[in-house]
């Protein structure tokens, strides 16, 4: 092998190495945004739970357990497989039409941010008695109440109690 091959070799052994350097160099950055992503996204995680309280009344509360704000998107509720769009709808239709309402506290969710650790109580029946028969009366139906939230990075669930499913991406325009 001559002086000037041995030259060509090694350059193209150098430029080789150092492609191949630059190629690994990338894909351990890309790889490093893809968990600052991750992590970033985690540290706004929300997590919403709801459940009903009956020691001093009957109410649902639902808390923000997360790390992050959550935006909620959608509030539904069901009795027996229908939709329920109201508190006073909720109780009438567990009560019967002519209970009094008296004492039913509301509260709307739909629309609104939760902050980490915020706890909130859409619906409230402040006199114990009422309130316990209420809820003896809801547990004869099957009673649903999800709620849909998400993150401010467009990352969404829906919430059925202490259960939660994860749910596609959605662009909230926030940034």
């Amino acid at each position: 092998m001559t002086d000037s091959r041995l030259k060509q070799t090694t350059e193209v052994l150098a430029v080789g190495t150092a492609l191949f350097v630059s190629f690994c160099t990338l894909a351990v950055y890309a790889y490093q945004a893809k968990v600052m992503k991750e992590q970033q996204h985690v540290s706004v995680w929300p997590y919403l739970e709801w459940a009903t309280g009956n020691v001093k009344d009957f109410h649902i509360t639902v808390k923000n357990k997360g790390v992050g704000p959550a935006l909620i998107q959608k509030v539904e509720m069901t009795l027996d497989g229908k939709p329920v769009h109201t508190a006073t709808e909720l109780v009438s239709a567990v009560r019967g039409p002519d209970w009094s309402l008296q004492g039913l506290i509301n509260s709307s969710l739909e629309g609104r941010v939760m902050s980490p650790g915020e706890e909130v109580s859409p619906i409230t029946i402040t006199d114990v008695t009422e309130g316990r028969a209420f809820e003896g009366q809801l547990r004869k139906h099957a009673f649903q109440l999800r709620i849909t939230y998400c993150s401010i990075y467009g990352d969404c669930w829906i919430t059925e109690g202490q259960r939660v499913k994860r749910q596609p991406k959605v662009d909230l325009g926030l940034y």
